[in-house]
């Protein structure tokens, strides 16, 4: 009977090893890759420590024989959970990246240490093995994080390919159940079954991935980066078109209230100019709009930063703004032109729909290092400042270029903005 385990052991880890390999050449090297080889390392510990456990004639060969088993059961259950969570494509941070290996850790640490508390193995010897309550605490939280993933996996895999689902869903479930009828008792205690589980689950794993393409690392990543591309570029013309709109229809209203005014002083000429100017302006925010929507629009860059910041503060007729430059444009600030530009075109939008302010001032600082811009208005200010689509446009837009960004307002104190953008 020995001899007929040792070789269903033996085969066991053969085919890990082979599903390991063949998997090898659909990876891409990367951290998702290499955890899914880990998991399936710890497996083949789990089935090599049978042999061991099986061929053990001593207490010490004994113990070294479960010393190697508990890698696998300690770590399995996190590492195909990491796997998991990288190959869907979220992010480890915070509990989520530490917790799993520190419980794992903890109980093989429990292992190692079970001689002083007898808390893992209640009673260990040739004779027979009992375990204790950490045993069991280890086992539940393996269970969690394998369903737990195993459900991720369901999740990324979507409706497309059901049958592949399955057989994901299966190769996580079968060493589960057969490792639990194991520790219910079912089967001879010195017989481990649940590695048996194992190979049936990469079996199971390697067809997903040669017919349903499950593991193609390589097309999965590029897949990821499309569609975080495409998310990011309908974010930014979805940002260009708030502003562009936002700005364009916000000034159009003020020259309009100015041309009201004037109409009922009878000074015609004042009204053509300020119709004329929204005109203009209409004309512009419509071809920004036009380029911004068919995803054509240039990232163009002022020759000198001051040259667009000074282009808004000529537009603005309701109130004035006044911009002071410090230290020297040139060339070499110019590709931060389009951030300063958005910047200062946001900030005046926000001021005119909302701080009921009579002036703005807009300070430019240039320095070896950086750009620093202030822009202030003497505006009604505001207790709290939430973060609306403009406000969170201007700091996505500091932060994308490199800088810092800071809002600053209490009420009766108009509003603040202060930018520094690195070269």
């Amino acid at each position: 009977m020995q001899l007929v385990l040792t070789f269903i052991y033996i085969a066991v880890i053969g085919a890990v090893l082979f599903c390991m390999a063949a998997l090898l050449f659909r990876g891409d090297g990367s951290a998702g890759s290499w955890t899914y080889f880990t998991c399936q390392g710890t497996v083949v510990l789990w089935c090599a420590s049978q042999i061991m456990q099986m061929m053990a004639k001593t207490r010490g060969e004994l113990t070294a024989a479960f010393l190697v088993g508990n890698v696998g059961i300690c770590f399995v259950g996190s590492t195909w959970f990491y796997f998991t969570m990288l190959y869907s494509g979220r992010k480890l941070k915070g509990l989520v990246k530490v917790a799993p290996a520190a419980i794992s850790a903890f109980f093989y640490l429990s292992v190692l240490t079970n001689e002083l508390h007898h808390l893992y193995y209640r009673d260990f010897s040739l004779e027979h093995v009992i375990h204790g309550p950490l045993f069991y605490a280890n086992v539940t939280l393996t269970y969690f994080f394998t369903l737990t993933g195993a459900v991720i996996l369901y999740v990324k895999m979507g409706p497309k390919h059901p049958l592949a689902r399955k057989l994901v869903v299966a190769s996580v479930l079968v060493p589960v159940a057969l490792n639990a009828i194991y520790l219910m008792g079912f089967v001879s205690p010195s017989f481990d079954i649940t590695p048996l589980g194992f190979a049936i689950s990469v079996f199971l794993v390697m067809m997903a991935a040669f017919k349903y393409r499950f593991m193609n690392l390589r097309k999965e990543l590029a897949i990821t980066n499309e569609k975080l591309l495409l998310e990011q570029e309908r974010n930014r013309i979805a940002q260009q078109v708030h502003d562009t709109a936002g700005h364009t229809l916000t000034m159009i209203q003020s020259y309009m209230k100015l041309a009201e005014i004037s109409a009922g002083k009878e000074n015609f000429d004042e009204v053509k100019g300020y119709l004329t100017e929204a005109r203009q302006l209409t004309g512009q925010g419509i071809k920004e709009l036009r380029e911004s929507i068919n995803m054509l629009r240039e990232e163009a860059e002022y020759e000198l930063l001051t040259q667009g910041v000074m282009q808004l503060a000529n537009q603005m007729k309701e109130i004035p703004v006044e911009v002071t430059v410090r230290g020297e444009d040139g060339k070499q600030y110019s590709h931060l032109s389009k951030t300063v530009y958005d910047t200062v075109r946001e900030s005046m939008t926000n001021t005119l729909k909302y701080a009921e302010a009579s002036k703005m001032d807009v300070v430019i600082r240039f320095t070896k290092n950086a750009v620093e811009l202030m822009i202030a208005d003497d505006g009604k200010g505001c207790e709290n400042i939430q973060d609306n689509n403009g406000l969170r446009g201007i700091r996505e837009r500091v932060q994308k270029a490199g800088g810092t960004v800071s809002f600053i307002s209490s009420p009766g104190e108009g509003f603040l903005t202060r930018v520094k953008l690195p070269l």
